[in-house]
């Protein structure tokens, strides 16, 4: 899958293929704009045997894995916490000014079709 982006409710998502090493799957990177520059604020790893996701992962890069017996689907919980709990994310990463200008309806809006392209190479 080539990169889409999706410019939506004051944030990018970027959703591709990410391959690391021996591992890989679908992926999405929020972006948003901070201090004049656009900065990746979260990223999701649906990776096949080490799914995780990143708060700052171009700053203070924390790594968070998901446990497999408790998210057996992370597309899934990828999704649900794009859909819901987004801005609180974006506030944890640290970047505040970015969280307050998230229009969470209407990134949710977009996110069927986000789903449906992290399925299809999965």
């Amino acid at each position: 899958m080539n990169e889409k982006v999706f410019d939506v409710g004051g944030v990018e998502l970027h959703v591709d293929q990410r391959n690391f090493g021996a591992d890989g799957g679908p992926s999405v990177r929020v972006y948003g704009e901070a201090d004049g520059e656009n900065i990746q604020l979260l990223r999701f790893d649906c990776f096949r045997k080490d799914p995780h996701y990143h708060y700052d992962p171009s700053g203070k890069n924390d790594q968070r894995s998901l446990d497999k017996a408790s998210v057996p689907d992370s597309v899934a919980w990828t999704i649900k916490q794009l859909g819901h709990n987004l801005v609180e994310m974006i506030h944890t990463a640290g970047y505040a000014s970015v969280a307050e200008q998230v229009d969470q309806a209407a990134v949710a809006q977009v996110l069927p079709e986000v789903e449906s392209l992290m399925r299809d190479d999965t």
